[in-house]
């Protein structure tokens, strides 16, 4: 807050009258306080800005000028120094990497940024930059091409095609050198993933001969390595549910001459089937009686197994979500919902409350019902007893108007309006009052039944 009023306060000596640049001059102090007068003289430079030390100073003498030293001025040219050969440089790289010639150099000297910044011209730390993301250029394009299976004449393509923005060879095979290393490593990993043998190895090198594809068997095998065991993982949990176990996969594996990961492959297939037991437990667990010996007899039926762990793993899963099933909470709330609650399946000493609080429930959400229905009676009583009150009122006012009328004739007519209107004063006053004593009536009932919902709720955990 103590920085935010700062920052107002300099941006008002200084006339900064845009709203949206307070954001940048609070970055400003800051840069002030820290005394670091060669990094402000970078972000000068890095931001391709021109040296404005003066300018600096001054501003920074309104925040801290007691960080401002004879050393200032040198630190912060040596700052701006090397932040405008990093801007140069940025440049030059991201024109590099995005496919343009070291001619883009005259291109950027008539940018707009360039012009209005009034920036230092460094052509040299451009040409570096370019040098390095022409390097990256050519390295990503030889790198897509070797993934993609690209041969290695495809470089006679690329070189015609990028003559006019500098070709590099070296970066190019480098790239498709790691590509194509990248391709053989993807195939293995495929057909691992589809569970394909790496003899098919085979197969790919016939093909890519016949196209002058350099073979890398050792990145096929890597590829292949790496993902066959999680394809034995996968195998398992998802064999777990589907009635498969290792015995039909190794005549399978056999067949097909694919290597087998047994442990891996038993690892999750047991993981599985612990959670489908874990699951199978708490879903009987949520209103329905322990039924763990027809789980296990039907298991083939569901295309699952029954494992050591099955008997413990169903059991404590059906405790734990019978206790969170047979509260109280639970009883009395689906009661109001009006829901059955398999108080049976519960402990024989917890039935004795959870069918009071079922009763409970049932009882408090008829009070409910009435306690809505008085309390909408109330509201169109207070409507009509607002109409009431407003008929009097203005009945009262003109009876005033009358009296206070002293040019009023005093005629048949005139005593005959002022017996009525008197007459209907006294009855509108009559049925304020009883609207009233009606409305604290009803009032009176809807405490009642309020009190006895609470009642009702404090009664459940007795």
């Amino acid at each position: 807050m103590h920085l935010m009023k700062q920052c107002c306060r300099v941006a008002g000596i200084l006339a900064l009258l845009s709203l949206a640049a307070c954001q940048s001059t609070m970055n400003r102090m800051a840069d002030c306080k820290s005394g670091d007068w060669q990094m402000i003289g970078n972000k000068d430079g890095s931001d391709g800005l021109d040296p404005r030390f003066e300018e600096r100073k001054r501003f920074c003498s309104y925040v801290d000028g007691d960080k401002i030293t004879q050393e200032s001025s040198t630190h912060y040219q040596q700052g701006w120094n090397a932040g405008n050969q990093q801007f140069w440089y940025r440049l030059g790289r991201d024109d590099g990497r995005n496919g343009f010639a070291v001619s883009q150099f005259q291109v950027q000297l008539r940018s707009p940024k360039i012009i209005d910044n009034k920036t230092p011209v460094q052509q040299a730390s451009y040409e570096q930059g370019w040098q390095q993301g022409n390097h990256e250029y050519w390295y990503q394009t030889g790198f897509q091409d070797g993934k993609s299976g690209q041969t290695a004449t495809k470089e006679q393509e690329r070189a015609l095609a990028g003559e006019a923005i500098g070709f590099r060879s070296d970066s190019y095979r480098q790239g498709w050198q790691e590509g194509n290393y990248a391709y053989w490593e993807l195939l293995g990993y495929q057909d691992a993933h589809d569970g394909v043998p790496d003899s098919n190895l085979s197969s790919h090198t016939a093909a890519a001969k016949s196209r002058d594809l350099l073979v890398r068997p050792e990145a096929y095998r890597a590829g292949w390595d790496k993902e066959i065991v999680e394809y034995w993982r996968n195998l398992g949990w998802n064999d777990a549910v589907s009635g498969r176990d290792i015995y039909s996969r190794r005549d399978e594996a056999k067949r097909k001459g694919l290597k087998i990961f047994e442990a891996e492959y038993r690892q999750k297939w047991e993981e599985r089937l612990v959670r489908y037991w874990a699951e199978v437990g708490a879903s009987d667990g949520n209103g329905k009686p322990f039924q763990l010996e027809q789980r296990m007899a039907n298991a083939r039926n569901e295309n699952v197994f029954v494992i050591t762990q099955t008997r413990d793993v169903y059991t404590d899963a059906w405790n734990r979500q019978n206790a969170a099933y047979c509260t109280v909470d639970h009883a009395f709330e689906w009661s109001r919902k009006g829901q059955r609650m398999a108080i049976e399946v519960c402990r024989p000493e917890l039935q004795g409350r959870l069918q009071r609080a079922v009763i409970g429930g049932r009882d408090y959400e008829d009070l409910a019902r009435r306690a809505y229905q008085v309390q909408r009676d109330i509201d169109d009583q207070l409507d009509r007893s607002r109409d009431l009150e407003r008929r009097l009122a203005r009945l009262e006012a003109e009876i005033r108007r009358n009296q206070d009328d002293k040019n009023r004739p005093n005629t048949p007519e005139n005593a005959s309006i002022d017996k009525r209107n008197e007459k209907d004063r006294n009855e509108l006053r009559d049925a304020v009052n009883m609207q009233r004593r009606r409305i604290d009536d009803m009032r009176g009932w809807a405490f009642r039944y309020q009190q006895q919902m609470e009642q009702l709720r404090r009664d459940i955990y007795r």
